[in-house]
């Protein structure tokens, strides 16, 4: 029997036996992160890491989409009154760096910005729909990329693949990901979700303490250096305080092109 929980509007909480589910709802926006969704994000890896009875997490945003990134609507509304300051529950915990269960990302569709970067952090295994793209646009609306994310992405991928997506704001579709060992299958949209499934009976199958012990070990071996963590966020810092930054997000808002100064 399935219970599900709504964390907020925004997040859907399931648990199927000894899955738990953290489903992206806001497919109006095309499940674009915005504060309540990062709050129901936390809330969510909170209630997974307190249930002894949960082995494994599903983290999906359905069959069309799974994340644009950030919500830059309420991005540019925040810069209207704080310009210089960070977002709210802009933190990697919010993004799931603290799970010590193993999660399963089942992506379709559109996974930009801060969504690629939920599936960098969170998910142990990625499974991909022949849908799927990845790319980080920060780029072409003149935002810095926060939260380490380019420690991340230099972890996950090779340095002339990476700056492709940073520099050019380029995305790679699936086949592209699972070639450069992104992610480990690419499915139909109508199997993501079963493929997803099936991999999390198989974590269920085995002791959830050694599988939780193999995470920790993992993460500790391959989770980007913290000076690269440092070095990123305090460029991004930097990027903060250019009037560039004030005008992508608002230029993207207008719909409008945006008029860079480089400044």
């Amino acid at each position: 029997m399935a219970r599900a929980i709504k964390m907020g509007p925004s997040i859907i909480f399931e648990k199927k036996g000894k899955t738990a589910y953290v489903i992206l709802n806001r497919p109006e926006y095309n499940n674009a992160i915005n504060l309540e969704m990062r709050q129901g994000l936390c809330d969510a890896w909170k209630e997974i890491e307190q249930d002894p009875d949960i082995w494994s997490v599903i983290v999906t945003g359905g069959e069309r989409v799974f994340s644009t990134g950030q919500d830059v609507i309420e991005l540019a509304e925040f810069k209207k009154k704080q310009p210089t300051a960070d977002l709210p529950l802009n933190d990697l915990n919010t993004f799931g760096a603290n799970v010590g269960k193993p999660v399963i990302a089942a992506i379709s569709g559109y996974c930009l910005g801060f969504g690629f970067l939920l599936t960098m952090v969170a998910g142990d295994i990625r499974i991909a729909s022949h849908t799927a793209e990845f790319g980080m646009p920060e780029v072409k609306i003149g935002v810095p990329p926060s939260l380490g994310i380019p420690a991340y992405v230099a972890k996950c991928f090779p340095p002339a693949v990476a700056m492709e997506l940073f520099i050019l704001g380029n995305n790679i579709t699936a086949e592209h990901a699972f070639r450069l060992g992104y992610v480990n299958k690419v499915v139909a949209p109508e199997d993501l979700l079963q493929t997803a499934e099936a991999y999390a009976e198989r974590i269920n199958s085995f002791s959830p303490l050694i599988v939780k012990n193999i995470k920790e070990v993992f993460k500790k071996i391959t989770d980007p250096d913290p000076g690269a963590i440092a070095l990123s966020n305090a460029m991004c810092l930097l990027g903060r305080h250019s009037e560039d930054y004030i005008e992508g997000p608002l230029a993207f808002r207008e719909k409008r092109k945006p008029e860079w100064k480089g400044r």
